[in-house]
């Protein structure tokens, strides 16, 4: 594994329920990354790859501001070159306290950042809390501060959810930093909620990977850790649990060919994984192979 990238998932708990959260993130999730387990799985990264980057997101994690700036110091210990986070920017409801919270970010080491704004979460969050998070940042001196927006087809489009993130984008052009756009993919709470909005696609083929940021399954270059030790090359495809062995073993031992599931789905795709269930599965029931795959491996669990 050429390990380049390292998340942490650091908690599943929100202040908003959002209906497109592919991460079903709620105010009802009680997971929470210990900074302890967050340091000694830095410090065993860094001993046995190259990162270039780490990043935090939840969930929020700025519900836990001291242990997100702690965790954020060890890793500028480390001098890993790339610290980042993906915020709803829930703290910024307070303008005076979010100018201190970006000050210790930023001594932290905090040097990239990603504020959520788009239709989804306008409902949880005033459109004004965001814009003080960010504001708060950039006077901080934080070096990358980006709006994260979640898109349902393109920024152009008719449907209602782009329209509306369309118009709070323009509210938020006097902050002049760029937006940073994320297809929603069916996973999580979107599947069900925003079902009639995906198309179709093909489900047959081999897989190459994570989608969204190019993870690759033969040699993965970007691990996510869960607060339960899970650790994912892909949406809740775990190739170990960090209580069970330690990180750095499992990073240094990963071969794709001895993890099964992974086998079949670099061979022959999501399809190839029917063959290990004995469930009936109809095509037409899902959008593409994230889908199917992410369906199958949840009948695995079960069984």
């Amino acid at each position: 594994m050429n390990l380049k990238r390292l998340e942490f998932t650091l908690t599943t708990k929100c202040n908003s329920q959002c209906i497109h959260c592919q991460a079903c993130a709620s105010p009802l999730g009680n997971e929470v990354m210990q900074v302890k387990d967050a340091h000694n799985y830095l410090t065993e990264a860094v001993a046995v790859s190259r990162l270039k980057s780490f990043m935090i997101f939840g969930g929020e994690p700025m519900l836990y501001p001291d242990r997100t700036i702690t965790i954020f110091k060890k890793a500028k210990a480390l001098k890993i070159p790339e610290i980042e986070m993906l915020t709803n920017g829930v703290w910024g409801k307070d303008k005076q306290k979010a100018e201190k919270l970006a000050k210790k970010l930023k001594e932290a080491g905090l040097n990239t950042i990603g504020i959520s704004v788009d239709a989804f979460h306008l409902p949880h969050i005033p459109l004004d809390y965001p814009r003080n998070a960010a504001q708060a940042l950039l006077e901080a001196g934080i070096e990358k501060v980006t709006w994260n927006v979640a898109l349902v087809e393109s920024l152009n489009a008719a449907n209602k959810y782009d329209d509306e993130t369309r118009r709070l984008l323009e509210m938020l052009k006097p902050v002049r930093i760029a937006a940073h756009f994320t297809k929603i993919m069916p996973v999580g709470r979107a599947l069900q909620n925003l079902r009639q909005y995906f198309t179709p696609m093909s489900l047959e083929g081999p897989c190459g990977g994570e989608s969204v940021i190019g993870n690759v399954l033969k040699n993965p270059e970007s691990i996510c850790i869960e607060p339960s030790g899970e650790v994912e090359v892909c949406w809740h495809l775990a190739i170990g649990n960090t209580k069970k062995k330690p990180l750095g073993r499992i990073i240094s031992e990963y071969e794709w060919r001895r993890n099964p599931t992974i086998k079949i789905l670099v061979e022959k795709g999501p399809m190839g994984l029917l063959e290990s269930v004995d469930k009936q599965f109809r095509k037409t029931q899902y959008v593409d192979k994230c889908h199917l795959c992410i369906e199958i491996r949840k009948n695995f669990s079960a069984s």
